[in-house]
């Protein structure tokens, strides 16, 4: 390899061979690297890419038959962001991932050979601030403990269909201000360690049918400014609770049909629970209001 090559600090490997990227291998300067459309790589050889001390971001994606990322990705100390998406066969991530003192980003999407997080896998995660899980069709289990995530400040759950509850240690994410959860069929309730969120501004949760209840704790959540709640058909009626979310700005309750009856202006039961907040859509996705509009319904 030419020495210019051995102090590259960026590199792309886009719709290549496995060949290629095990070529580079003996890399130790990059700061960034990503590795897409490598249909035949199922492996990495040697150290590579751990042996990249000064790596700061690192994205796998589309390698059909990757079975594992680097096992010795503890190793990269100075990692911020990592991406894990489209790796079909990929079934386990490294228990090492706990080491990655840096890291800022998680990312992992598409990767349907997935069926648990390691457990205790973010022990060492102490400056994670954004954590996203979207359609991982076989994963059961968010195993990993959250009790050490003190810094995560979005969690993002989408298109999940086995994941039946939340983990452990949701009450210890003290700094969350965002949490989405998406198209989680199975997810029977919310755990009420998610009252202790005082700093949460934003709540969205859409297409869980198995949700049969809001519980009344969620007027814990006081800093709360943006509740969006779709397609939960088994959601009867708005929990007392709401009249306590004094700094809620925005409510969106869509494809919600015992709701969106309950929640209408001036005449619905759960009306007076909501009246407080200053911009609603109340109804299907193509009754949206104008932006800005005030105090409104749609009806």
């Amino acid at each position: 390899m030419m020495p210019q090559i051995l102090s590259i600090q960026h590199l792309k490997l886009h719709d290549c061979n496995a060949s290629l990227v095990h070529q580079f291998r003996d890399l130790t300067s990059l700061r960034s690297l990503v590795i897409e459309k490598v249909s035949d790589l199922s492996y990495f050889s040697g150290a590579f890419p751990a042996n990249n001390p000064l790596l700061t971001s690192l994205a796998i994606k589309s390698c059909p038959r990757l079975l594992s990322p680097p096992q010795e990705l503890g190793s990269l100390t100075a990692l911020k962001s990592l991406t894990i998406r489209w790796c079909k066969v990929l079934s386990s991530l490294p228990l090492s991932l706990q080491s990655l003192n840096a890291l800022e980003s998680l990312e992992i999407g598409d990767c349907h050979g997935l069926m648990s997080l390691p457990e205790g896998g973010t022990s060492g995660l102490t400056n994670l601030r954004s954590l996203s899980i979207e359609n991982c069709n076989n994963l059961t289990s968010l195993s990993m403990d959250f009790q050490y995530l003190t810094c995560l400040q979005s969690l993002t759950i989408m298109y999940c269909p086995g994941i039946i509850m939340l983990p452990q240690g949701v009450e210890n994410l003290s700094a969350l201000r965002s949490l989405t959860i998406l198209s989680c069929p199975q997810l029977m309730c919310l755990p009420g360690e998610l009252q202790n969120l005082r700093e949460l501004h934003s709540l969205e949760i859409r297409s869980c049918p198995g949700l049969e209840v809001l519980p009344e704790w969620i007027g814990n959540l006081v800093s709360l400014r943006s509740l969006a709640i779709s397609d939960l058909p088994n959601i009867r009626l708005l929990p007392e609770g709401m009249k306590c979310l004094t700094a809620l700005q925005h409510l969106s309750i869509q494809d919600c049909p015992r709701l969106i009856e309950r929640c209408q202006e001036q005449s619905g039961e759960d009306w007076p629970k909501i009246a407080h907040i200053p911009y609603k859509h109340i109804g299907s996705p193509e009754q949206s209001n104008p932006s800005g509009a005030g105090s409104s319904s749609s009806n």
